[in-house]
Parts: C-alpha cells; structure tokens; sequence
C-alpha cells in the first residue's frame, strides 16, 4: 500500500497563515512546507512536531498530486 501525505493549510479571518502536513517526517516536511509557503511576505514561525526527530522511518520521496 503507497503512503498518504497531505498538507492541510489554514488561513484565519486576519490572513494568517498555519500549514501542517500528515505522514511526512523530517527535512521532507519542511522542504515541502517550504516549497508550498515560498513568495508569502511576513513573519514566519515554526514548531516542529514530535514526528519530524522521529527517524525511525526513512523516507527516499514524495509523490506530489497538485490541484489547482
């Protein structure tokens, strides 16, 4: 069975900005972040969560589905 990762972005009343994926871990997670997030003006903060200093689960590549 192929892995599922998603991105879920959410946008408030006054514009901000919170991004969080689902079955990425490590520098995947924040280059895809990155990818996604580049080209938007202000101040940008981060938290990682415990998943992304899990490296019992290696990952080689996301297969990326974008919608317009």
């Amino acid at each position: 069975m192929m892995q599922e990762y998603n991105v879920i972005i959410e946008i408030d009343e006054e514009g901000n900005i919170k991004a969080e994926t689902k079955g990425m871990k490590g520098d995947i997670c924040v280059g895809e972040l990155d990818e996604i997030l580049k080209g938007l003006d202000g101040e940008q903060k981060f938290k990682n969560k415990p998943e992304f200093y899990d490296r019992s689960i290696k990952q080689k590549g996301v297969v990326k589905n974008k919608t317009r």
